[in-house]
């Protein structure tokens, strides 16, 4: 049974989403997730801060590239 975590969208909509799977990277935690029962997938980094997990989306640059190579060599 696969993972669902709920998050809140750049409108402030509540969303479930599916763990695709989990990735450790220049000693950060990351995740690849997307909409569940869709065909999408986002990466975010993974805080954590007085026992909150927080995700922030990464979309682009240098860091969203690292974790995207890295996701496609154990995919």
């Amino acid at each position: 049974m696969a993972e669902i975590f709920k998050i809140n969208d750049s409108h402030g909509n509540e969303v479930e989403m599916e763990l695709i799977d989990k990735l450790k990277l220049d000693d950060k935690e990351y995740i690849i997730a997307g909409p569940k029962n869709a065909n999408e997938a986002y990466a975010y980094r993974v805080t954590r801060l007085n026992n909150e997990i927080q995700y922030t989306s990464i979309s682009r640059g240098d860091e969203f590239n690292k974790v995207l190579k890295a996701y496609n060599k154990t995919a």
